[in-house]
């Protein structure tokens, strides 16, 4: 009976030994278990959360799961909580959490002070120009010529004023913090036009009533209104000439194209030389005579034998 009890005492162990292996092996299959969590907490709720440069989500009542692959190892992750209005949070993140456990990090962002402002006045002469500060249209400059600027950022600020038939007029002026800065100005009218000169091809010198003043493209400011004669000139090319009247405040286009020069090579001329007659030849008188004479000798002498 005794020994029966330790029989069943030994199978129920081992029973127990085995379940526990399957129960171990199942843990270890479950990828839930393999995986582990950064717990991100920040004081701004939706906060923006980025993980190593990439955006994983907002903060929610409070936090945000980020899910992260385990490693034995140090590992290197950045995090960077952002939220407009407050400083960023920025956090290298060298330790994994434990398989189905949770790394808490807590980000906490503090509340940027409000950007000093200023005010800018303006006294402008004449009005209804365009009011820029920092390329940023602020409106039209009304009939009174008073146009005053509110919460301008305070400090150094690019003011610029255009009106038609006026020159820009532009200055670097500081914006002082909680404080009103009054600036006058007077907008100086545009006395001269311009001319802006182009030419197929390019490059060509460009005279104005006889002058040079540039090589295309090419704009010429300042010029004073009415008539002018525009030349232009290149090397290989004939001369363009044309006229047009510079207009106060505008910018007259001129476009010119020259025309190749070309040479004229006279084709050259094949001559056939002509044949001259080969003079058939002729017996001299004196070797004919001589002949002759030779003959008879041979005559006489056979008749004398």
């Amino acid at each position: 009976m005794k020994m029966k009890c330790e029989m069943i005492r030994s199978l129920v162990m081992f029973l127990l030994a085995g379940l526990f292996m399957l129960s171990c092996a199942a843990v270890a299959d479950d990828p839930l278990n393999m995986t582990g969590y950064y717990e991100i907490r920040s004081n701004v709720e939706n906060a923006s959360v980025y993980f190593n440069g990439e955006f994983v989500g907002n903060i929610e009542k409070g936090s945000l799961l980020v899910q992260a692959e385990m490693s034995n190892r140090p590992v290197n992750h950045q995090l960077m909580i952002h939220a407009p209005g407050y400083t960023t949070y920025n956090e290298t993140i060298v330790q994994a959490p434990k398989p189905g456990k949770s790394n808490v990090i807590r980000g906490t962002l503090t509340a940027l002070p409000p950007p000093k402002t200023g005010t800018l006045s303006l006294a402008i002469s004449p009005p209804g120009g365009e009011v820029f500060v920092d390329e940023v249209s602020y409106g039209i400059v009304e009939q009174s010529g008073i146009h005053v600027l509110r919460d301008i950022g305070a400090g150094y600020r690019s003011i610029e004023i255009t009106l038609p038939g006026y020159k820009d007029w532009f200055e670097r002026v500081y914006v002082e913090p909680n404080m009103n800065t009054k600036i006058r100005v007077t907008l100086t009218p545009v006395t001269t036009g311009s001319l802006l000169v182009s030419s197929e091809p390019s490059s060509a010198n460009v005279l104005i009533n006889g002058a040079i003043v540039g090589v295309t493209p090419v704009t010429i400011p300042d010029l004073p209104p009415g008539p002018v004669k525009v030349t232009l000139t290149l090397h290989g090319y004939q001369d363009w000439n044309g006229e047009t009247h510079v207009m106060v405040g505008e910018t007259i286009p001129i476009f010119g194209t020259l025309t190749p020069i070309v040479v004229n090579t006279p084709e050259p001329v094949n001559v056939t030389p002509e044949e001259t007659p080969t003079p058939e030849p002729t017996q001299s008188p004196v070797f004919t005579g001589t002949i002759a004479g030779a003959l008879a000798i041979m005559i006489i002498c056979g008749k004398k034998r």
